[in-house]
């Protein structure tokens, strides 16, 4: 009977099959980055409901952008050699019954702790979406698809913020857990209908190379495949790496850049360095290197990280700003928040088709000089701001997001050869969250070198002194993001012509036996 409710209403031969499984996927990035809004606008509630410092607010915010980052690209190999497919149904009602745990969460601990096992359900999504589209849509109609997804994605940055303020003033933040259920719920029932291509369900070329390695003579055992194909020492030392950089900087943030915390740093480090050496000499690593040699990908991906730095310190700092500083209610903070991102969801679709028609680099400049004017103006906020030139500042940062993306997309994707593409889809992704991540913590790391963290978990609005020590803490924030924002102009430069190695010059990776 199961069987028979479960049985796909929308066939292969069905011309809408396409369309059906790109609603299920823009529902769940509607979801994330709606959940993501939501609840970046009301860490301040949360922080001042469970008197929790600054610390443990970034750790809510970070946990789940970490554990998504450290699992994306490591689940991706698995799902491509299972199931794409069962592998995303899975994520979703495992993500959808962890939001539900959080609206129950008794304390800032377990809601750290349940979060980071909803970022680890978030990687079963996010490994696979941009491959199911790839070989779902035709070649001729995959841009539009990816121009849908791109609004979904903004979209929920833009909305969730507005709408989470709202009902955090009025039912309370605990239901802003249970708001994005709905969008997963009907994602997992329009999927679970929808008929999938075996192409785009499985990774065909990974699984060739298995059997590859199945019909040597002798054969390699079955744990040694696995042991090459899922790079499972990479993904490890990816992981540790991440949380402990991550772990150091928000430590920072309570007792400033002692021993023990530099230790950790230099761990941090170490373990980068073994990751970078095993991926060298891995037969099919996660990363393959060679990409680094072309200066404009590199750079490109540099300022992918840096726009998304960015654009974190600001989503982090601004409702401590606006609701601890000036006194707005938090549904009035959502608001001026979903400003940025309104922004940027109406440039993006504009972005896109521009860069088909001047070219990417006049883009990618105006953006960084959107960032530069956006962090000099928020520099200078004060006390007493008035709300005309708020707006301008929160306008002017979501164009230096929306000119940014879609732009910067097609640059990464077209400067590297074709058998480099999947790779750098899933480096993308990851750059992305590192990105929020690094944002976060260096923004909960600045503040907390001038105002004291118990100032920021009370229930009280800041006056005297600590609403000016916490603006002390907010212009240096917004100075570095000043610094980040110069050094993203010059990553969009030609800075091939500096290098003596040719920019189109990639190392050829070695065939795999």
């Amino acid at each position: 009977m199961l069987t028979t409710i479960t049985r796909p209403r929308i066939s292969l031969d069905n011309p809408r099959q396409m369309w059906f499984v790109l609603l299920a996927i823009c529902l769940v990035n509607f979801m994330f980055n709606f959940y993501i809004g939501l609840v970046n606008v009301c860490l301040p509630t949360i922080t001042e409901f469970f008197g929790a410092s600054v610390m443990t607010a970034t750790w809510i915010s970070n946990i789940y952008l970490i554990c998504l980052t450290v699992s994306v690209i490591f689940l991706g190999r698995i799902a491509g050699m299972w199931s794409r497919k069962k592998f995303f149904m899975i994520g979703t009602i495992l993500w959808v019954t962890a939001s539900l745990a959080c609206y129950f969460a008794p304390s800032a601990e377990m809601l750290i702790v349940i979060r980071g096992i909803q970022g680890l359900a978030a990687g079963f999504m996010a490994a696979v979406y941009y491959a199911i589209l790839d070989k779902t849509f035709p070649p001729e109609k995959l841009g539009l698809a990816m121009g849908c997804l791109l609004v979904a994605l903004s979209g929920g940055y833009a909305i969730g913020p507005l709408v989470g303020g709202f009902i955090a003033a009025y039912l309370g933040w605990h239901t802003i857990f249970l708001a994005v259920i709905p969008f997963g719920i009907l994602s997992i029932c329009v999927y679970l209908l929808t008929a999938q291509k075996p192409e785009a369900d499985k990774d065909l070329e990974l699984i060739e190379r298995k059997k590859k390695y199945e019909n040597k003579d002798p054969p390699f055992s079955r744990g040694k495949i696995y042991s090459i194909l899922i790079d499972y020492k990479g993904a490890i030392l990816q992981a540790i790496f991440l949380f402990t950089l991550t772990y150091a900087l928000i430590l920072a943030q309570k007792m400033g850049f002692d021993i023990f915390d530099m230790v950790l740093m230099a761990v941090a480090l170490i373990f980068a360095a073994l990751f970078v050496w095993v991926e060298a000499k891995h037969e099919e690593p996660l990363f393959r290197m060679e990409v680094f040699r072309s200066i404009t990908f590199s750079a490109y991906i540099t300022g992918l990280l840096l726009n998304y730095i960015i654009l974190y310190m600001a989503f982090f700092t601004l409702p401590f700003y606006f609701q601890k500083v000036i006194g707005v209610p938090v549904n009035i903070s959502g608001i001026l928040i979903s400003i940025i991102m309104f922004t940027a969801m109406f440039l993006s679709i504009i972005a896109g088709g521009l860069a088909d028609k001047i070219g990417v680099k006049p883009l990618a400049i105006a953006a960084s000089i959107s960032c530069i004017v956006a962090t000099t103006i928020i520099y200078t906020f004060h006390t007493g701001t008035g709300l005309p030139l708020i707006i301008i500042g929160l306008i002017a940062l979501g164009f230096g997001y929306g000119l940014y993306q879609s732009p910067n997309n097609k640059m990464i994707i077209s400067v590297v050869p074709e058998i480099f593409k999947t790779q750098v889809s899933a480096m993308m992704t990851l750059t992305k969250n590192l990105g929020s991540v690094l944002g976060n913590c260096f923004a909960g790391l600045i503040l907390s070198s001038a105002i004291a963290q118990s100032a920021l978990s009370s229930n009280l609005t800041l006056v005297g002194t600590q609403a000016t020590e916490f603006m002390t803490g907010m212009e240096r924030v917004f100075l570095f993001g000043a610094l980040c924002s110069v050094i993203l102009l010059v990553s969009t430069l030609d800075l091939q012509k500096y290098f003596s190695q040719p920019d189109q010059t990639l190392i050829k990776t070695k065939e795999t036996s």
